[in-house]
């Protein structure tokens, strides 16, 4: 006889047979056969098995999210990186091209010339302003993107901006309307180069994407209230429309907001990526309302603090023309660049401008000049052999003499390692101007800080 051990039976029968030893009959040791038939035996060891298997499967999870988070962090900050580097390095060869261009008004030219510079002319402006919007978009990415705070006037921004889509649009044959609902003389606190450049790439692209009709831009400024004014941008349009499915993604990078097509235009595809940033670089928001095949309206608020009207002198572009030789003449600056393309651009500009100046090509010649000498101004190239333009003005700064120490140091540089106004200042600098710029920018720059004369003078936009 041997022992039989049976447990409850459930549906489930789960065998499992455990050799035992039992009393023994007549001498002989007879094995016993246990059943487990119910399930329940093994829910404690199964539950630490798929605890064990989730756990390991939540970390190698966990650890692909973190390979892919890594790979692609890398992927976005070689591509800004590469963005960055090519924009930089195209800022040098484009402010030769767009000085040069603008420098060859002021020789004879026949008519067939004179076009053939408008058309350069031209096709410089939409490399510089392609250029303006990758970097901006890349300093944005890199969070590194800030707005400057200075007076400016909302209507002279307005105004220069629409005047030049008027052209572009009358290009095209579209109807151009441009409303400007509010006070004339505002002046506001803020970064007006930025709205205008907001500005630009709503109208650029209003006209770019609309084939027939009419374009309209309209700059509505609401009552002041606690020293601070509502501006509300709407820029509207009857072109081909935005489909509901990219109305949410219009604002990405390198969508385009038409539909391919034989003869269609395409832009960059980062303008609207670059509004958005701005917008939100203002604490401001923007809307788009668009129906395909009807036409798409952009809305802006942005909010700026007021300014009293300023008691300045307002001198207009014909005037800075006319006034720029008797204004610099006899004016004594010291230009350092590395490029020579630079230095032969500056020694143009500043030769019809009646000054007198010394060239540098190095960092190093710079400095010796700049202890040999009694300069009104000077202006620096940031990347430069043997001292950098930062060197430089840290020893200018650091000078003996009061007056040489704080003589006016400007940078004009391609360098874009400093997006800010603020950096420059701290370096040592009194203001900055990137390249590529044009005469009259560099000639504001400039007026804005020679000494005594010029302190009330200000020029428009």
């Amino acid at each position: 006889m041997y022992r039989s051990v049976a447990f409850g039976h459930t549906p489930f029968t789960l065998p499992v047979f455990v050799i035992v030893d039992v009393i023994p009959v007549n001498h002989f040791s007879i094995s016993a056969v246990i059943t487990v038939s119910d399930p329940s035996f093994f829910i404690p060891a199964l539950s630490v098995l798929v605890l064990l298997v989730a756990l390991y499967y939540v970390w190698y999870l966990r650890k692909q999210i973190i390979h892919i988070n890594r790979t692609g962090k890398a992927l976005a900050d070689a591509r800004v990186n590469m963005i960055n580097n090519i924009s930089q390095e195209v800022r040098t060869p484009l402010n030769a091209i767009i000085g040069f261009s603008e420098q060859l008004h002021y020789t004879t030219l026949d008519s067939a010339q004179r076009e053939m510079l408008f058309s350069i002319e031209n096709a410089a402006g939409t490399l510089s302003r392609m250029q303006q919007h990758f970097q901006e978009l890349a300093w944005s990415q890199r969070g590194e993107l800030q707005l400057d705070t200075y007076p400016f006037s909302l209507y002279k921004i307005f105004s220069s901006i629409t005047e030049n889509a008027h052209v572009q649009a009358k290009a095209r044959q579209l109807t151009f309307e441009t409303v400007y609902d509010g006070d004339k003389q505002l002046q506001v606190a803020g970064d007006g180069e930025r709205l205008g450049r907001l500005i630009a790439i709503l109208l650029d692209n209003a006209i770019r994407y609309t084939d027939a009709g009419n374009v309209r831009c309209q700059l509505k400024i609401d009552q002041e209230f606690a020293g601070e004014v509502k501006v509300q941008l709407r820029v509207s349009d009857t072109g081909r429309g935005i489909s509901p499915d990219k109305q949410t993604m219009i604002f990405e990078q390198y969508l385009h907001n038409t539909v391919s097509q034989a003869g269609s235009v395409h832009g960059t595809g980062i303008g609207l990526a670059l509004a958005k940033a701005l917008i939100e670089l203002h604490h401001g928001e923007i809307q788009v309302d668009s129906t395909p095949g009807k036409g798409s309206s952009f809305t802006c608020n942005i909010s700026y603090r007021v300014l009293p009207v300023p008691q300045t002198v307002i001198i207009t572009q014909k005037e800075v023309e006319q006034l720029t030789g008797q204004f610099m003449k006899g004016r004594y600056l010291l230009v350092a660049d590395d490029q020579e393309m630079n230095l032969a651009l500056m020694d143009k500009i500043l030769t019809r401008w009646q000054c007198r100046f010394d060239k540098a090509a190095d960092g190093a010649v710079a400095y010796e000049l700049f202890v040999n000498n009694n300069y009104d101004m000077v202006l620096l190239d940031l990347q430069m052999p043997r001292m950098t333009g930062l060197e430089v003005v840290k020893r200018i700064r650091e000078d003996k003499e009061p007056l040489k120490a704080h003589i006016p140091v400007l940078a004009l540089t391609a360098d874009t390692t400093m997006p800010g106004n603020q950096q420059f200042i701290d370096a040592g600098f009194d203001d900055y101007l990137l390249k590529p710029f044009r005469e009259r920018e560099i000639y504001n720059v400039i007026i804005r800080h020679l000494r005594s004369e010029n302190s009330l003078v200000k020029t428009a936009h």
